[in-house]
């Protein structure tokens, strides 16, 4: 099998190399998706498996569309590919939901509702049951910038008209309820449309990779609070034989450098975010927070299309998409009515 290249399996050596992975990611080598997910998570692998699995990265590039390799791994071009499901598209809601979803979990409870509240079985089950695929979350990563503008955005009538390049369900959900054009390009096309005015705003990623590109050279205001991606979680993929056929000690292995990447990772993207805000805020650009009372409103209209979409799955015989959508909107309500003892560092 193309997925498992073996290597000296009888081999008596304590490091012997049992698994050789080929892993595309989304990204080049200088950027924040291999820096601190990628590389990581495969280091962590070869260290918790005495060097029985070795992970080759794939940068951006290597294998076709980056928005298609979860395709990729199921047409057995290669063996994982450590993604976002936001790439699949909202035809299935359960993709738009499960990674990042508009004003829903934060940095504070995505992961609490992951790892103890049921998330990553609703997510494993979907992989398994709909794509023939096993999935280990890698990574997660912090909340993004609402947008990089070239015009002040502080509400839903703000956004009327603007060309706005974002994608998947807050695309949907922009254009539905608040008027606004979504446009999806390339992240690498994003800096030239700004600055030549083809797009009005543009949302990407977090404060540090925004910066590193150098969108803030090119757009005036910074928005913020980034409620279409609270918080933003990436998956390793592979064909679910694949999974199967490996032995239950690397199996535990590999969960559990997921599981420790997925904690670093957040980590570690935090804290270099607080030293980019840092920078930023000396610099000639216009921060502007969006309006408590366009954030609510803006959630009270995700979960309304979150429900609808997941309504209409139900009606057809798959109910998954609703499991899910309950179990987000119902952890992060319980969270919100409960978590008030919690001492926050962050302001209000």
């Amino acid at each position: 099998m193309a997925a498992l290249a073996i290597a000296g399996t009888f081999a008596t050596a304590a490091n012997a190399q049992d698994y050789t992975f080929r892993m595309a990611i989304i990204s080049s080598e200088n950027s924040v998706y291999y820096e601190d997910m990628a590389k990581p998570f495969a280091d962590l692998v070869d260290q918790l498996t005495d060097g029985r699995v070795k992970i080759e990265i794939l940068p951006a590039g290597t294998v076709g569309s980056v928005l298609k390799l979860h395709e990729a791994v199921q047409d057995g071009l290669i063996d994982m590919a450590q993604t976002t499901p936001i790439f699949l598209g909202t035809a299935d809601v359960v993709n738009a939901m499960i990674a990042s979803f508009p004003t829903g979990l934060g940095v504070d409870s995505y992961l609490p509702w992951l790892y103890s509240a049921g998330g990553l079985e609703l997510w494993q089950e979907h992989r398994r049951e709909k794509m023939g695929m096993h999935a280990l979350v890698s990574a997660l990563g912090p909340s993004e910038f609402f947008a990089h503008a070239n015009v002040p955005i502080r509400n839903g009538d703000d956004l009327q008209g603007k060309k706005f390049r974002t994608l998947g369900n807050w695309a949907a959900i922009v254009q539905e309820n608040y008027g606004a054009v979504p446009t999806v390009v390339a992240g690498s096309e994003i800096y030239g449309m700004l600055e030549k005015g083809g797009i009005d705003m543009a949302e990407y990623s977090i404060p540090s990779e925004n910066q590193k590109i150098g969108f803030q050279e090119v757009a005036k205001y910074i928005i913020y609070p980034g409620i279409q991606a609270p918080a933003w979680a990436f998956e390793t993929v592979m064909l679910s034989e694949t999974w199967d056929e490996l032995p239950d000690d690397i199996k535990a292995k590999m969960e559990l450098a997921a599981e420790i990447n997925t904690h670093r990772s957040l980590r570690v993207m935090t804290v270099r975010d607080l030293d980019t805000m840092e920078e930023l805020s000396k610099g000639g650009n216009e921060f502007v927070r969006l309006d408590d009372a366009f954030m609510a409103d803006a959630m009270e209209k995700s979960r309304a299309w979150a429900l609808r979409n997941a309504e209409e799955a139900k009606a057809k015989g798959d109910d998954l998409p609703m499991r899910v959508a309950t179990s987000i909107f119902e952890f992060q309500d319980h969270w919100r009515k409960n978590a008030g003892y919690l001492v926050l560092d962050t302001p209000k």
